[in-house]
C-alpha cells in the first residue's frame, strides 16, 4: 500500500487548493474506508496556521499522514459496527469536540472579520525607540578538543590537554586530526568538534569566557576547564555584533505588532463572554464532586472574582 500511496505524494498538494477540486474527491481507499480531500482539510485544520503549508511540501510526512488518517476511518468504520457511537461517554466526548471546532471557528471568523490598521509607523517607532533590540551580537564559532576526566586523574587529564594545545599551537591546521584522535566529545562524529556561537548563554560560562578571548580565526586557547573535563579551543570564525537597518526588520515587526493588535481584539472579544457571571447550580456541583471524587468542589463564584480583579 505505501508504494501506491507515494505515487500520489506530490499532487495531494495542489489538490486540496485547487478551486475546483470538490471534499469528495478521493486520494486513498482500502476496502469500503476512503481518504479524500475533505479530509486531509479536517486534518490541516488541526495543525497550526504557519505548519500547513510546511507540512503538504514534505512528502514523507505527508505519507505517514494520509496512512494515519486512512487508519482511522477504518477504525471508526470498525467502531461503528460495534455500535460503540452509542456509548454515552463517547458521545460526551464527540460532542464536547464539536464545541471546541465550533469556538476555533467562531474566533478565526472573528479575527478575519477585523480591520487590522497599517501598522508601518507604528513599526518604524519601534525599531527607532528600540534598535538595540534588533542588533546582532557578535557570533564565534570555535573547534574544541575535550579531554574528560572519566578513566583518568584530573592531573593526567589536565597534562593530555597540554600535549593536545602544544600540538595545536604547533600545526593549527592540524586540528581536525586532533579532535579526531583525542576529544572525548561524543558529538565530534556529528560536528568534528564545532561549536556555533560559543559565547551564548548555551554553553557553561567557563567555556564561554575562553571563547570570548579568542581574536584571530586560527588562534587556539589556552587549556580550560569546565565540569565536562579539559577544552583546547581553535577560532575559526568571530563575525563582529552589527546593527540591522529598519528595512531588514520592518516585515518582522509589522508582522508581530499585527499579531499584537488582533490578540488584543480577540481577548477583548472574549471578555465579553465573562460580563455577566454564570450561575451555578448547587446540586450539579455536587454531582460533579461525587463523579471525580473531588476532596472540594470548584468555587466558581472566587475564581471569576479573581479573574475579574486581575483585568
Amino acid at each position: 500500500m505505501a508504494k501506491k500511496i507515494f505515487g500520489v505524494m506530490f499532487a495531494v498538494a495542489g489538490f486540496v487548493n485547487a478551486a475546483y477540486a470538490g471534499d469528495e474527491v478521493e486520494i486513498l481507499k482500502q476496502g469500503d474506508a476512503k481518504v479524500t480531500l475533505g479530509d486531509v482539510d479536517g486534518f490541516l485544520q488541526q495543525l497550526p496556521a504557519d505548519r500547513r503549508t510546511g507540512f503538504l511540501d514534505n512528502p514523507t510526512r505527508l505519507q505517514r499522514a494520509l496512512i494515519g488518517i486512512l487508519r482511522d476511518k477504518q477504525l471508526a468504520q470498525q467502531a461503528l459496527a460495534l455500535k460503540l457511537d452509542q456509548d454515552a461517554q463517547v458521545q460526551a466526548e464527540i460532542a464536547f469536540l464539536r464545541d471546541q471546532v465550533l469556538s476555533r471557528k467562531r474566533i478565526s471568523v472573528y479575527e478575519a472579520s477585523l480591520q487590522v490598521p497599517s501598522m508601518e509607523a507604528a513599526a518604524k517607532e519601534q525599531y527607532l525607540a528600540h534598535k538595540a533590540d534588533y542588533a546582532i551580537p557578535e557570533i564565534v564559532d570555535v573547534q574544541h578538543v575535550l579531554i574528560s576526566e572519566k578513566g583518568r586523574t584530573d592531573a593526567e587529564a589536565k597534562e593530555l590537554a597540554e600535549k593536545v594545545r602544544a600540538e595545536a599551537v604547533a600545526n593549527p591546521d592540524s586540528f581536525d586530526k586532533l579532535v579526531e584522535k583525542y576529544s572525548n566529545d561524543p558529538s565530534k562524529v556529528d560536528n568534528l568538534g564545532q561549536v556555533r556561537e560559543a559565547t551564548s548563554g548555551k554553553y557553561v560560562k567557563e567555556f564561554a569566557a575562553a571563547a570570548k578571548t579568542l581574536t584571530t580565526v586560527g588562534e587556539i586557547s589556552p587549556v580550560v576547564k569546565t565540569q565536562f573535563g579539559y577544552h583546547v579551543l581553535k577560532l575559526i570564525r568571530k563575525s563582529p555584533p552589527r546593527q540591522q537597518e529598519y528595512a531588514a526588520v520592518k516585515d518582522q515587526l509589522i508582522a508581530k505588532l499585527r499579531e499584537n493588535y488582533i490578540a488584543e481584539k480577540r481577548n477583548a472579544f472574549l471578555a465579553k463572554l465573562d460580563e455577566s457571571r454564570p450561575s451555578v447550580n448547587p446540586e450539579g456541583m455536587e454531582a460533579l464532586q461525587e463523579r471525580y471524587k473531588l476532596g472540594a468542589a470548584p468555587n466558581i463564584g472566587e475564581a471569576i472574582k479573581s479573574a475579574e480583579s486581575k483585568k
